[in-house]
């Protein structure tokens, strides 16, 4: 794993919340010194697709060159058109343990909460095993104060 770096935490409950504040989020993350945006709770079917490509693409526009989307399970495959990382996985240490691997790529993000610290190698050997392009395992919670703190799998 590489080192951490840090995200700007964006709420997109499942595609509920206006755009309008969604990208006046992403505005008010791209004057912190940050490494990218997250859209939490994102949508994963196609009628949240417009508005969750739009917030990609402003992203991107302000300079953010990671953008993760977490809807924390299978997407519409039209989503993998927007070159955004997917979180395909979002549970905690048990659940994923039995997670067939269903909906998931080669690459994309699985979120691993409430591992205790005497199996977190045990579940860094898996998220390589099922080969996670991110990944964050905790034995706490995931969310921090509106930061989300991520590795990349290597």
């Amino acid at each position: 794993m590489t080192e951490p770096f840090l995200t700007g935490l964006i709420d997109l409950q499942h595609g509920d919340r206006p755009i309008a504040d969604v990208l006046d989020e992403v505005e008010m993350w791209a004057s912190r010194l940050i490494g990218g945006i997250f859209l939490d709770q994102a949508p994963a079917d196609v009628a949240g697709l417009g508005a969750v490509a739009l917030a990609v693409r402003v992203a991107r526009r302000l300079g953010f060159q990671q953008v993760v989307l977490n809807p924390g399970g299978p997407v519409d495959p039209r989503y993998r058109d927007l070159h955004a990382e997917i979180c395909t996985f979002e549970g905690d240490w048990t659940r994923y343990q039995r997670w067939s691997g269903e909906g998931s790529q080669p690459g994309d993000g699985h979120l691993v909460y409430g591992v205790p610290p005497a199996q977190q190698p045990a579940a860094h050997r898996l998220l390589r095993l099922r080969q996670a392009g991110l990944a964050f395992v905790t034995a706490g919670p995931l969310r921090d104060q509106g930061v989300l703190q991520v590795a990349l799998a290597t």
